[in-house]
């Protein structure tokens, strides 16, 4: 599956001050969403889909989509497009694990935690900016050269672009961190 940078949306949302007690819903509510897993008022709980994505990976029992789509309470093809997010993130991958005489395939979690999760979207977002800073300093190197060759009346220079920019690019998998 491609990668698709727009799934990266992050919103500042905090947990509400004004409640006595927090529970464990609204804090999986207030992590997918500020992690852009749920952008908008819908049907789909994605907390929901958190804590039983947690539950699941204790045991390493990959989700189907179709458990999936009766925990997000949306069709199944509405489904595909909200694990795009969580896939695009590094948050969840499709494994198949043996079980008796086949294989179960499913979707599971990337780590254990949500704070192993959250250095996955981090090295994932951190590869995408050093990627863009490399493109950076060579826009300035560029910028630089052009400046002083305009002035001594040469040519710009021009890097030779064998595909068009707007297509994007083919990201790597993100880093996998060493479980410790």
């Amino acid at each position: 599956m491609k990668k698709k940078l727009s799934d990266m949306v992050f919103q500042r949302i905090s947990p509400p001050d004004h409640l006595d007690n927090i529970t464990h819903d609204i804090m999986a509510d207030v992590w997918v969403r500020r992690l852009g897993l749920k952008r908008k008022e819908s049907r789909a709980n994605h907390a929901k889909l958190l804590l039983e994505l947690l539950k699941y990976r204790k045991d390493n029992i990959p989700l189907t989509v179709d458990k999936i789509s009766e925990i997000l309470s949306i069709s199944q093809s509405q489904t595909y497009e909200e694990l795009r997010k969580w896939r695009s993130l590094g948050l969840v991958e499709f494994i198949k694990v043996p079980a008796g005489a086949g294989f179960t395939k499913g979707y599971l979690l990337t780590a254990n935690t949500t704070n192993r999760l959250l250095d996955r979207v981090e090295s994932a977002m951190k590869a995408f900016m050093r990627k863009t800073r490399r493109i950076s300093k060579d826009f300035d190197d560029l910028m630089i050269i052009g400046a002083v060759r305009k002035d001594s009346g040469e040519k710009e220079p021009v890097i030779g672009v064998k595909e068009s920019v707007i297509e994007g690019e083919e990201d790597p998998e993100p880093e996998k961190d060493d479980e410790f």
